[in-house]
């Protein structure tokens, strides 16, 4: 009796303290993606049945709502959503998976593009959220082209060059105030 009022009267205690602690919930969404990659619909939903009934999902959202909340709630960040995310999206016919990574000061987006099932190019931009420089290049076939965006006193000054044009004709700037 005495291990049930004082689970009892834990689970009170916690309702109490974590009144309001909604967060992202990425642990969650994140067992949701797997079972959402899953490409067959009847597999996908044998996985779904297994995932509840064996508690993946129960688990994950009670792990979710107690301990990295409850951390988002009091510090700022989920440890679990932070780091990197994938999804893709279509635009005019074109197929656009996209991968997102943060390492400190640091985000790289990775944008692979293409029509169909045709590779076409490749988008990588490199950004210090500190700082606010980037540098981004763009691959397409053998082609590759750099671009630089850095801060300066007067506005923004970006800068489109090929790897290997060390003069200066081989390079464009332009000052974005």
């Amino acid at each position: 009796m005495k291990r049930i009022t004082a689970a009892l009267l834990a689970m009170v205690m916690a309702m109490v303290s974590l009144q309001g602690c909604y967060g992202k919930m990425a642990l969650t969404k994140k067992v949701y993606q797997v079972n959402g990659q899953v490409g067959d619909k009847f597999l996908r939903s044998l996985v779904t049945w297994a995932f509840i009934i064996v508690p993946v999902y129960q688990v994950s959202a009670l792990v979710d709502f107690v301990v990295f909340n409850t951390i988002e709630f009091w510090s700022g960040r989920n440890p679990v959503a932070q780091g990197e995310k994938a999804f893709q999206y279509s635009e005019n016919g074109d197929t656009f998976k996209v991968h997102a990574q943060k390492s400190g000061d640091m985000l790289r987006y990775t944008f692979n593009r293409y029509h169909g099932d045709t590779y076409l190019d490749t988008l990588t931009v490199d950004w210090n959220v500190k700082t606010g420089n980037s540098v981004a290049v763009l691959r397409e076939g053998n082609d590759v082209m750099q671009f630089q965006a850095i801060r300066s006193k007067g506005g923004v000054q970006v800068t489109r060059s090929t790897p290997g044009a060390l003069n200066p004709g081989g390079q464009i700037a332009a000052l974005y105030q």
